[in-house]
């Protein structure tokens, strides 16, 4: 394979990792672990540790593993965050075999409640998230241009129990040479809520940023448990459930509240 040839392919399915990555779990610390805030409002800083592999629907192989150190701040009206993943790529296929390592894509989120039923525990929230170009594209630990998403989360809740719907749209920008279509995503999921400790599940999907691809779509499963008044751990696996998802991957979280 030439060598222009095999490093946009390179560049193609890396790139696709990691948008696969923000596009459909984004921010899962802030919205999980919103139940164990106070209603006036707590900072918390989190570190979450992860991997996801498979071949994203493309010819090469690629696993990806992180470590996000995530700052934030939620209260029962909105939540903010900021985090910065430390990757580690391995990829392998089509006659390429390389790992790189680095600090990937920054990602800013800011979440609102928009409306809220009390007698009938329902509610709608907004949020607006923005992942930066400060990976390495030429590492393959960023995707080289910025991505603005949009998203409405319903969600009622029936005694011990909470049912979400969520809707998104991320406007997916494209570096010099190669092309991205903004992506539409969509999910459903339940939560179970006991005494110290939240149990969920979800399906996720979303259609496929590289032009002619197969749509992801992903079911994520896991819990939070508080284990004080200051510290929550969130551990969740998922696997993918067409050939544009990761096979894949689990991460588990640690937030400290202040």
């Amino acid at each position: 394979m030439p060598p222009d040839i095999r490093d946009n392919v390179r560049r193609r399915s890396i790139a696709w990792a990691v948008i696969t990555c923000f596009v459909v779990i984004t921010a899962e610390v802030a919205p999980a672990a919103a139940a164990a805030a106070d209603a006036a409002g707590n900072a918390y800083a989190a570190l979450t540790a992860g991997f996801r592999e498979g071949d994203f629907g493309t010819t090469v192989d690629n696993e990806l593993y992180s470590l996000t150190p995530e700052f934030g701040y939620v209260s029962s009206d909105y939540d903010l965050s900021i985090s910065i993943p430390l990757h580690r790529l391995r990829v392998s296929g089509n006659g390429l075999s390389s790992s790189e390592s680095g600090f990937g894509d920054a990602v800013l989120r800011g979440g609102k409640r928009l409306w809220r039923d009390k007698e009938a525990e329902t509610s709608l929230n907004g949020a607006l998230t923005i992942k930066l170009a400060t990976g390495d594209e030429n590492k393959g630990l960023g995707t080289g241009a910025t991505d603005i998403g949009v998203s409405l989360a319903a969600t009622h809740k029936r005694g011990a129990y909470a049912f979400t719907a969520l809707a998104g749209y991320t406007q997916v920008g494209s570096p010099s040479g190669i092309s991205y279509d903004n992506v539409v995503s969509y999910g459903v999921g339940v939560n179970r809520s006991f005494a110290r400790t939240n149990v969920f599940a979800s399906l996720q999907g979303q259609n496929s940023a590289l032009p002619g691809g197969t749509a992801p779509l992903e079911f994520d499963a896991g819990f939070f448990h508080m284990l004080s008044l200051d510290y929550v751990v969130i551990v969740h696996a998922f696997t993918g459930l067409s050939d544009g998802s990761p096979d894949d991957g689990m991460g588990i979280g640690f937030v400290r509240w202040f």
